[in-house]
């Protein structure tokens, strides 16, 4: 079962924080993204922008990305399930900003993405068990 789902984005002083918002909110409610504020390396102020999804709505978060990805991507993720689960529990993917703002799904290996972490929960806590709940999602 996938108990939380955390979606993260960065958002550069040279971007449209609005523009981030809106790839974010194909996953979200606009209202229920939080924003925070950190300094780059070299003093530049950098948006945080981050949204939670629970138990039912990080379901059909799976649901949608099963559905809208490409094949490719799909078939990739399906594959990388194990290199991509820490530990017993998170399961890590970022997802191409540009394509989200365009209302596309798409993976990518790029930092300028919208981070995505699943907590996968098993009772007791188990990598293999988590890594069956994940391809049976994917």
């Amino acid at each position: 079962m996938i108990d939380k789902i955390s979606i993260r984005a960065f958002v550069a002083a040279t971007e449209d924080e609005e523009r981030v918002r809106e790839a974010l909110s194909i996953f979200v409610p606009l209202n229920s993204i939080s924003s925070d504020t950190a300094l780059g390396h070299f003093g530049n102020e950098i948006k945080i922008l981050e949204a939670c999804l629970r138990r039912k709505e990080a379901q059909a978060f799976f649901q949608i990305l099963r559905e809208q990805l490409p094949a490719e991507d799909c078939s990739r993720l399906h594959h990388e399930i194990p290199d991509r689960l820490e530990g017993k529990s998170h399961f890590h993917l970022r997802l191409d900003k540009q394509a989200a703002y365009r209302g596309l799904f798409r993976l990518t290996d790029s930092r300028d993405s919208l981070d995505v972490c699943a907590l996968v929960k098993t009772y007791p806590s188990n990598r293999d068990l988590a890594i069956k709940i994940l391809s049976e999602l994917i």
